[in-house]
């Protein structure tokens, strides 16, 4: 039997019992996306089909029930958490796993014995396994960094002002649970490292405006999340990309999106191996994001034609009515937009020449704490991974998503 490994699962397999360095037999419902969710807690299905080309094939949009696909280690894809730099640290990451583990359990048992009892039993018994879970978490954080050998961050006397935007799902949209993946990131992160400091975020759905006006004029002390192009080779960017570089300073990235292209079934875009067939194409990319991935490889006008609509979604129908050839968009976006489009299975992603793209807090350089606030963030970060609980907030999110659209 044949699924699609880029649509929606049908129904949850056995994917969420799956761990690295393992392997895994391909159920009903299944799909590399994911499967790839579960275990790595990304959606670049790239880390599974690389690995199984020889049992997939060259179309990772078909997987067959049965076959068993080899689970790469964290380590031989660059992924592996970062070790903790003293023995203290190792004591405090490994006693912060086990006190949240031990509430977890505790709220398990809690809510199945609740079960006996009644519907009321369980939603109390949930609220407080919430509640349980959560000062267990803050309590594991401090483990960790009062057992971190560098400075604490510094307080400001002051409310931070962080700004976001709408319609980015999963990650940030005030509609979406914690108003997003992302924005729950940045939030858990500054509550994990400095849990004293004020802080308020706001959302303009109004991207252009972050950039051009409302950063510049230090109204906002950050702004999220934003790629960092490449800025070691900033005579390669863009004017608008190495502007960015000129005049925000970034956090270390919070999560990496696929930055890929989509091409029609038959048209041969969606199966080329190289960025040179693209040459003579018309490539729609919305306006206002960057194109410094695609600048990279040589794909800037006269060597393609570039078309820069508003939305997205009018990327996809002018691949449709054939007034471009391909779009070049993050992955997780396209998928939503072509199931909610109605073009499954006639809008292909290309499998080959896919980017990994960082999303990062940026702020502005003149801003005297700028670099402070992004120190703050970065430690947060660190901890949250070093804890878990990075990976338990990305995996609920995209679980989210996958489930709900």
């Amino acid at each position: 039997m044949f699924i699609s490994s880029l649509a929606l699962a049908a129904a949850a397999g056995a994917a969420s019992a799956q761990e690295a360095c393992s392997t895994y037999e391909i159920q009903r419902g299944d799909s590399l996306r994911e499967l790839t969710i579960q275990v790595y807690s990304t959606e670049d299905f790239r880390i599974i089909f690389d690995a199984n080309r020889d049992v997939i094939g060259n179309n990772p949009n078909i997987i067959r029930v049965g076959d068993v696909l080899t689970l790469p280690c964290l380590e031989d894809i660059g992924r592996a958490p970062a070790e903790p730099q003293t023995e203290a640290e190792a004591m405090a990451a490994e006693m912060a796993s086990e006190l949240v583990k031990a509430a977890e359990d505790r709220a398990a048992k809690a809510i199945a014995e609740a079960k006996q009892a009644s519907d009321d039993a369980v939603i109390a018994a949930r609220a407080e396994a919430k509640e349980e879970i959560e000062a267990a978490r803050a309590e594991a954080a401090a483990l960790i960094r009062d057992a971190g050998t560098g400075e604490r961050p510094e307080i400001r006397d002051r409310q931070l002002l962080l700004i976001t935007g709408g319609n980015y799902a999963p990650f940030t949209d005030e509609a979406l649970p914690h108003r997003g993946l992302y924005t729950n990131l940045v939030e858990t992160a500054m509550l994990r490292a400095a849990p004293e400091q004020g802080y308020k975020i706001q959302f303009v759905n109004d991207w252009s405006s972050h950039l051009d006006l409302l950063m510049p004029t230090l109204a906002f002390d950050a702004t999220f999340p934003w790629s960092r192009p490449n800025c070691d080779e900033a005579e390669a960017l863009s004017d608008k990309d190495r502007a960015r570089c000129e005049t925000y300073n970034f956090s270390n990235p919070f999560y990496e999106v696929v930055d890929t292209f989509f091409a029609r079934e038959g048209s041969g875009y969606e199966q080329t191996l190289t960025h040179a067939d693209f040459a003579g194409t018309t490539i729609c990319r919305p306006e206002g994001w960057s194109l410094s991935h695609m600048d990279a490889v040589g794909l800037y006008e006269p060597v393609i034609d570039l078309m820069r609509p508003v939305s997205p979604d009018d990327c996809f129908h002018a691949l449709m009515d054939g007034t471009a050839d391909i779009v070049a968009i993050e992955a997780h976006l396209a998928v939503e937009a072509i199931g909610r489009l109605g073009y499954e299975h006639r809008i292909l992603e290309n499998p080959n020449l896919a980017a990994i793209k960082s999303l990062n807090v940026m702020t502005h350089k003149d801003n005297p704490d700028g670099e402070a606030i992004l120190e703050t963030l970065n430690q947060g970060l660190a901890i949250m991974q070093q804890s878990g609980e990075w990976r338990d907030i990305v995996s609920t999110a995209l679980r989210h998503q996958m489930e709900n659209g």
